[in-house]
């Protein structure tokens, strides 16, 4: 069901997990007269479920007049502003604290909150058309040019650990045992998907040791310093197996990366730093991971939902409902303890084997991470708890 192919060589870890950022859709350069009624369409034909919305605009060579625009896709219509200007070259965005109605001046340049909210597009497929209107227009301006910028929905597991629901939320859990990371019996049109990881304890944190991954009646099992099990069988062939692509590729000693291709864009992306494995997907859609359920929440909603359909909002809680069942396929090779029915084991705090920070300076920690964008504080956490900048090398996820 996999075969392999080495494309990566030469390509650093970060420029692989660069595979998932925001996708831009840009329309021509029209430079076109605004009038009343006046609208422009982008055609989005990638297929995968929307987390976040920013809209760029660029409006120039006008005299000052009253600007009404809205924004709409799949029969929502988003209000982005309504104000008198003569120029904008913006990118709106919820998360800003800057409302545009609070612009003053001619020339706006810069990034400001829609009057009303791009969030009602979240959880959605980015397939369709994406269409500014201008209900309402005074004077004389010039549309040059407009965008669409779609975050799609990535679950992933990494670090200390962390995890990221369907949501694009973070949360942590540290219980010592095997857990259902995603499990979808209908994926590709029964294929089937089950991805489970493995926690060890370390010091007064746990991480993920290992990951294995079953695709139909094949399981890719990927531990540390990158070494793996195909079927059960150490370092195999990968080649022979035609229905997935893996990209298999050492980084360095000490990082490795697998790339499931799945096809269309769409990835599961194992990688390991030294005795660390994390894992991500790519480009996921509702006709592939529809009903997906696991650590990672509901697809599409990103919500803390139990094996029954409960929805949880305690981390701990959550994090137990998820470890493997015994009546559930084990896909790892070897049975460790923990194994259900007994419990995950939780860390305890008042037992430390080293105190977090003792052999790194937070100073230290954080000129290692800074490349970790918005995820810096984790990345300062996971240095310091184990005590090792190294960490820091294989970036954010």
């Amino acid at each position: 069901m996999f075969s392999c192919n080495n494309y990566l060589s030469g390509l650093s870890l970060l420029g692989v997990l660069a595979l998932a950022s925001a996708n831009r859709y840009e329309s021509e350069v029209m430079n076109q007269a605004m009038v009343d009624g006046a609208s422009h369409t982008i055609q989005v034909d990638d297929d995968f479920v929307i987390c976040d919305v920013d809209i760029e605009v660029d409006i120039v060579r006008g005299n000052s007049s009253a600007v009404h625009i809205d924004l709409s896709f799949g029969g929502m219509t988003v209000d982005l502003a309504n104000v008198e200007l003569c120029s904008l070259n913006a990118i709106f965005d919820d998360s800003s604290t800057t409302t545009v109605d609070s612009v003053v001046g001619c020339v706006s340049y810069g990034t400001y909150q829609p009057q009303g909210s791009l969030s009602v597009f979240n959880s959605e497929s980015s397939q369709g058309s994406w269409t500014l209107e201008f209900p309402s227009f005074s004077g004389f301006n010039i549309l040059t040019q407009w965008a669409v910028i779609l975050t799609p929905c990535e679950g992933a597991g990494t670090g200390d650990p962390h995890f990221k629901t369907w949501a694009n939320k973070w949360y942590d859990f540290h219980g010592v045992c095997d857990l259902v990371f995603l499990s979808n019996p209908k994926f590709a049109q029964g294929t089937g998907l089950e991805i489970h990881i493995r926690t060890k304890a370390r010091y007064q944190y746990s991480y993920i040791e290992s990951a294995a991954i079953q695709l139909g009646e094949d399981i890719l099992e990927v531990g540390a310093y990158g070494g793996y099990m195909l079927n059960g069988i150490s370092n195999a062939d990968l080649d022979k197996l035609d229905k997935y692509t893996i990209t298999h590729q050492m980084v360095s000693s000490k990082q490795s990366v697998f790339i499931v291709e799945l096809g269309e864009g769409k990835q599961i992306v194992i990688q390991s730093f030294k005795d660390l494995v994390s894992v991500k997907t790519v480009g996921a859609s509702f006709e592939e991971y529809g009903g997906s359920m696991g650590l990672l929440g509901e697809f599409g909603t990103g919500q803390w939902l139990s094996r029954n359909g409960t929805v949880m909002s305690d981390a701990d809680a959550f994090g137990n409902e998820w470890q493997v069942l015994e009546t559930e396929p084990k896909l790892f090779q070897m049975e460790r303890f923990p194994q259900h029915p007994v419990q995950c084991t939780m860390p305890s705090h008042g037992k430390v084997g080293r105190r977090l920070g003792e052999s790194i300076a937070e100073a230290a920690a954080e000129k290692a991470c800074e490349h970790w964008g918005d995820l810096k504080d984790q990345c300062v956490y996971d240095v310091m708890a184990a005590g090792d900048l190294e960490l820091a090398e294989a970036g954010a996820f």
